[in-house]
């Protein structure tokens, strides 16, 4: 079963309950993980700046770069 069809049927499942007490916990647990989703996918802008800071190093100075395979040697050593 596919993450569509059991959004459905939870879905389905949640229009039948009235408990109000379930339904308030239901909706803390998905406010919950909502947020936790945006965490997960927010950048720092701390993290932005430095990865910015390093794409102008190389777009100044591309022969700054190593090749992936001197690079390898280097981790090896």
């Amino acid at each position: 079963m596919n993450i569509q069809a059991e959004k459905a049927i939870i879905i389905e499942q949640f229009r039948q309950v009235n408990d109000v007490n379930l339904i308030h916990a239901i909706k803390n647990m998905l406010d919950y993980a909502l947020k936790k989703e945006q965490e997960s996918l927010e950048v720092p802008e701390a993290h932005q700046k430095l990865v910015m800071e390093r794409f102008d190093k190389v777009r100044k100075d591309p022969d700054r770069l190593l090749d992936w395979d001197e690079a390898k040697k280097t981790l090896k050593a």
